[in-house]
């Protein structure tokens, strides 16, 4: 039976840091626009989202280089068959690159026999184009069966609830999986996803502040925060709403210095396994 475990009184972080701060990009193209049912596709809706592979996500890695920020990049399978040196150039600027479905599927919907092979041929594009496998991921929402497939497929982490503030375990069979939770702050929230009129990045810059600057007050260093961004490369890398990025990190950093930490998700979710949630993850592993 799938359960999960919550340890959010021996969360403690590397160097005694207040937050952990961690950056996300769903990185996909138009993969989730689907025909019609007259199937006819909508190429507006379509184009924009190949904005992302196309252009923001250079630009995105520019800013991320000059704010010395590294990220995590979930991507599609599919974008990284057909944009090959985009990913390679994630690689090149020291992000990492985990799995968010093949074609952006919508995963509630899917049977557990087709969330599977999704799973697994997400799995060896991304090995293929960048060296190694992805032990990290986000579906287009969740299915009932998500959570056991990743950890039967072997993954690391998942990034997908929102019913939680701080990372925890999911564990079937001694096996064990940390989800990192998310908050119904991103992009697509702030500027409505596909529709370009709306949004102002200096309201989205004010609307992350807030969210921000409260979890940032309730922290200390023995009871840190953990602060999820999720952040799409066709919705915050246009030009002007990569101001909220920006201006994000640099209000944390004047706000916080270095009582931060900005891990990937590989790292965080390593470090609450190997260090944080050792002796229970240990226990839990040999009740399995």
């Amino acid at each position: 039976m799938l359960k999960e475990y919550h340890y959010d009184h021996l969360i403690r972080w590397p160097k005694g840091e207040r937050a952990a701060v961690f950056l996300t990009f769903d990185f996909q193209g138009g993969e989730d626009v689907k025909p019609d049912k007259n199937g006819i596709l909508n190429y507006e809706m379509w184009s924009q989202g190949e904005y992302g592979p196309h252009h923001a996500i250079y630009r995105l890695l520019r800013i991320l280089k000059e704010e010395n920020i590294k990220a995590t990049f979930l991507t599609c399978g599919a974008i990284a068959e057909r944009f090959p040196e985009a990913v390679q150039a994630i690689l090149d600027h020291g992000h990492v690159v985990e799995g968010h479905g093949y074609n952006h599927e919508i995963a509630r919907y899917l049977p557990r026999e087709q969330e599977d092979p999704i799973m697994k041929k997400t799995i060896a594009m991304i090995q293929k184009r960048t060296g190694r496998r992805c032990y990290g991921w986000r579906s287009c929402t969740q299915s009932t069966n998500t959570i056991e497939l990743l950890i039967e497929n072997g993954f690391t982490f998942n990034t997908n609830c929102f019913h939680e503030e701080l990372p925890f375990l999911w564990e079937k069979d001694g096996k064990l999986l940390v989800e990192l939770p998310r908050q119904p702050f991103g992009d697509g929230t702030l500027f409505g996803h596909r529709h370009g009129e709306y949004g102002n990045p200096y309201h989205g810059l004010e609307t992350w502040k807030a969210y921000f600057e409260e979890l940032y007050s309730e922290s200390t260093p023995e009871r840190p925060k953990y602060i999820p961004f999720t952040m799409h490369p066709y919705i915050i890398g246009r030009p002007g709403r990569t101001l909220a990025l920006r201006g994000i990190v640099q209000h944390m950093r004047k706000v916080a210095g270095d009582s931060l930490w900005f891990p990937t998700g590989i790292e965080l979710a390593e470090y609450c396994l190997n260090n944080v949630f050792k002796a229970e993850a240990d226990k839990l592993r040999a009740a399995g």
